[in-house]
């Protein structure tokens, strides 16, 4: 089979990798369970900082492991994640035509549902979670931050440039998209809106497949991110009511 990405991680691997990731987060939840949450924090002015810093913490999660994989492996650098250089406007140009596919599949889908009045099971929107933040300015800065910048870097890191890179370059473009796309809709835990996920999923791994580099696909979700968004918060904030 011809080696589309040369990563230097086998299926074992990942194997040790979920492994290790389910183990470390099911310990993080009995910690939680045994000592309580602090709901006065969570339900202070404090709470956006809160969830800012539980989600950094799962993020170290996240790539811990694959860190210590890599050095392992001896290959910990940019180049073993995908993160190739492919031009600034390639990179944009390749993030909106991936873009206006999605939302061309999403217009489709909706008109089906519309015309038909056929409900798609798992095909609805995703839960708004701005409102655990709070309305403040600043907690909407945190929330920003997360949701447009830090998720999408860490995302496309552990999807990307890890596993879809490792799974085609053992089973295939088809097969390991497939999985990935899969793995990466079930662990976002919205199972309300689990096949736009998966679609999404989908759309990314054809870009990073096609361009050897998780560059344009990082873009694509933080304009993918930055639009949701800015959608959650009109909502919230009632300038837009659905």
């Amino acid at each position: 089979m011809t080696k589309i990405f040369q990563a230097p991680w086998g299926i074992r691997d990942l194997i040790y990798y979920f492994l290790a990731t389910a183990t470390i987060l099911g310990l993080g939840v009995l910690l939680i369970k045994y000592f309580g949450t602090n709901l006065e924090i969570k339900n202070s002015g404090y709470k956006s900082s809160y969830f800012l810093v539980l989600y950094l913490l799962q993020c170290i999660l996240l790539i811990a492991p694959i860190v210590v994989i890599s050095i392992r492996r001896k290959c910990l650098s940019l180049k073993s994640f995908g993160i190739e250089n492919i031009g600034i406007w390639k990179t944009i140009i390749e993030a909106l035509k991936a873009y206006g596919k999605y939302i061309g599949i999403t217009i489709l889908v909706v008109i089906f549902m519309v015309a038909t009045n056929i409900k798609i099971p798992g095909y609805e929107m995703q839960e708004n979670i701005l409102p655990l933040f709070g309305k403040t300015i600043p907690s909407m800065i945190i929330a920003g931050i997360m949701i447009v910048i830090i998720a999408p870097i860490i995302e496309e890191i552990v999807f990307r440039g890890f596993i879809l890179r490792t799974l085609v370059n053992r089973i295939g473009i088809f097969l390991g998209s497939l999985l990935t796309a899969g793995i990466f809709a079930i662990l976002h835990m919205q199972f309300k809106s689990i096949i736009p996920i998966f679609i999404l999923g989908l759309i990314i791994n054809s870009i990073v497949t096609k361009n050897k580099s998780i560059i344009p696909a990082i873009l694509f979700h933080v304009i993918n991110n930055a639009i949701a968004f800015i959608m959650e918060m009109l909502i919230l904030f009632e300038i837009v009511k659905i």
